[in-house]
C-alpha cells in the first residue's frame, strides 16, 4: 500500500468518528494556539517598539563626561577647563564634516511680543540646530526648516507654529518673510530685544496641542495666553547671548552619522578625539550612550520572556500527545478484525504501522493548523483591543505609537513541525502494536 492510500484511509477513518477525532485534536489545538498567541503578541510588541522608535526620531550617540567605570578613589567635580564645550564638539564635526553631524537645542528664555491689535503674546524661544526638525519629525507646513547657512551665518531667522500665526496675525496665510520683534522677559537676557524673520511654519501634533493646552482653550483670551515655542538657529542664539563656542559649556551632546559613515566609525572618531583630553583625569572620562543598545536589550529581554512562556505553553502538547496515543490504542482495539483481514490479504506489518502512524500525524497536523489559525486570530484581536484602549485612554500618545501585528513565521513553522513530531512519537507505539498483531488472533477478536 502506498503513501497516498494510507493518507486516504486515515482521513476516512477520522471522518467516521468526527467528534472523537476533534476531541483528540483539542489538546493539540489548545497547545499550539497558546504558543502562537504568545509569540504573535511578543513579536508584535517588538515590532511596535521598533516602528515607534523609528517614528519618533533617528538614532543618535549621546556623549557626556562621566565617572570612569570602577573608579573607587575620592570623588571630585569635573574641573571647569575639562568640561565639554561647543567648540570641542564643533571641532570634532569639522574633522569629519561628511560623516558626523551635531544636534543641539537649548532654551533662550521667555519672550513677549505685541500683535497688531496690541495684545501681548508670550512664547518660549529655543535655539536649535539645522537637523532638529528632522530628528523630532516636526511637520513643516509652510516655508522651510532652519538651514546650515542660517547656522553658519548666524541669521535672525525663525520657525513658528500655525497657532502662533493665528495669535499674532490672526491667520496662517502669507506669513513667510514677516519680521517679528521679541522682548526677552526672563534670565540673564531679560530686557533684550531681538528681531526674527519667519522662514517656516510648523504644525503641532495632537500630543503637543494637549501639552500646551491648545485643545482646551475655550475663548480668544485663553488662546492668547498660551505660550508656544519659537525656534531660531542655535548659533544665532549664542550671538544674541554674546557667547562664543569656547564659552558654551555642554552637559551632553548628540552626535549623528551620515550614510557615508557607520555607527562604529562614529564611536571611534569620538573616542579618538576625546580620549586624549581626559587621559590625565583618573576619575572622569567621555561616555558614549547608544540608544539602540538599550533598545536592543529591551527586545532581547522581551524575546527571552516570550520564548520561556511559549515553552511552558508547549508542555500542554505533551498532554495532547498522550491523548492521541490513548485514542489510537482505542481505535486499534475497535479495528482489530480490520487489521486481521488486511493481514490475511497480504498486508505487511510495515503497512499497518505506516497507516496508523500517518493517521496520528494527520490528527496532530490538522490540530496544529487549526491552533495556528486560532493563535493568529487571537493575536490580531488582542492588538485591536489594545488599539481601542490606547485611543480611549491615551489618545494624545496614539499618534506616536505604531501598532504592528506581526505573527512569528519561525514559530508557526516550528509549531507545525512539532505537531507532526508529536503525532510520530505518540502514534508509533500504538501503530507498532497494531503491526505486530497475529492475523489469526485478530480475525477471532469479537
Amino acid at each position: 500500500m502506498n503513501f497516498a492510500e494510507s493518507v486516504k484511509m486515515a482521513f476516512t477513518s477520522l471522518s467516521i468518528n468526527k467528534m472523537r477525532s476533534f476531541l483528540t485534536m483539542l489538546g493539540i489545538i489548545i497547545g499550539i494556539s497558546a504558543v502562537i498567541t504568545i509569540t504573535t503578541i511578543g513579536n508584535s510588541i517588538s515590532s511596535t517598539l521598533t516602528n515607534t522608535f523609528n517614528q519618533i526620531g533617528s538614532t543618535k550617540l549621546i556623549i557626556y563626561p562621566d565617572v570612569r567605570e570602577g573608579f573607587s578613589g575620592e570623588w571630585n567635580d569635573l574641573p571647569e577647563d575639562e568640561q565639554m564645550t561647543l567648540e570641542q564638539v564643533q571641532e570634532l564635526i569639522n574633522l569629519h564634516p561628511d560623516e558626523l553631524t551635531y544636534s543641539c537645542n537649548d532654551m533662550y528664555g521667555g519672550v513677549e511680543t505685541l500683535n497688531p491689535d496690541g495684545d501681548p503674546i508670550g512664547a518660549t524661544l529655543l535655539g536649535v540646530s539645522d537637523d532638529y526638525f528632522d530628528q523630532f519629525k516636526k511637520q513643516i507646513v509652510q516655508g522651510r526648516t532652519i538651514s546650515k547657512e542660517d547656522m553658519m551665518n548666524q541669521k535672525n531667522t525663525c520657525i513658528v507654529s500655525e497657532f502662533f500665526c493665528e495669535q499674532y496675525f490672526g491667520t496662517t496665510e502669507n506669513v513667510i518673510g514677516k519680521t517679528i520683534k521679541f522682548n526677552t522677559l526672563t534670565g540673564q537676557n531679560a530686557g533684550r530685544n531681538i528681531k526674527l524673520s519667519i522662514v517656516g511654519v510648523m504644525e503641532y501634533t495632537d500630543l503637543e496641542k494637549n501639552q500646551l493646552g491648545i485643545n482646551h482653550a475655550r475663548n480668544k483670551q485663553d488662546r492668547l495666553n498660551i505660550k508656544t515655542y519659537i525656534y531660531m538657529p542655535y548659533n544665532t542664539m549664542l550671538k544674541v547671548m554674546s557667547l562664543t563656542a569656547k564659552e558654551t559649556k555642554l552637559n551632553s551632546a548628540e552626535i549623528g552619522w551620515t550614510k557615508d559613515c557607520t555607527k562604529e566609525s562614529a564611536k571611534a572618531y569620538i573616542e579618538d578625539y576625546f580620549s586624549p583630553l581626559y587621559e590625565k583625569n583618573e576619575q572622569w572620562e567621555m561616555h558614549i550612550y547608544d540608544e539602540e543598545q538599550t533598545f536592543g536589550m529591551i527586545n532581547t529581554v522581551l524575546n527571552v520572556v516570550t520564548i520561556a512562556i511559549s515553552v511552558i505553553a508547549a508542555i500542554s502538547l505533551i498532554v495532547g500527545g498522550v491523548g492521541v496515543m490513548n485514542i489510537m490504542l482505542v481505535s486499534i482495539l475497535e479495528r482489530t478484525r480490520e487489521i486481521g483481514v488486511r493481514k490475511a490479504l497480504g498486508a505487511l506489518n510495515s503497512d499497518i504501522r505506516s497507516q496508523f502512524v500517518i493517521e496520528a500525524i494527520i490528527i496532530c497536523l490538522t490540530g496544529g493548523t487549526i491552533g495556528v489559525i486560532i493563535g493568529i486570530v487571537n493575536g490580531i484581536l488582542i492588538s485591536k483591543i489594545a488599539s481601542m484602549v490606547l485611543v480611549t485612554m491615551a489618545a494624545e500618545y496614539a499618534e506616536y505609537i505604531v501598532l504592528t501585528v506581526q505573527p512569528s513565521i519561525p514559530a508557526i513553522i516550528i509549531s507545525l513541525a512539532f505537531s507532526m513530531l508529536t503525532g510520530l512519537i505518540f502514534g508509533y507505539y500504538p501503530a507498532k502494536r497494531a503491526g505486530n498483531m497475529n492475523p489469526i488472533d485478530a480475525l477471532r477478536y469479537e
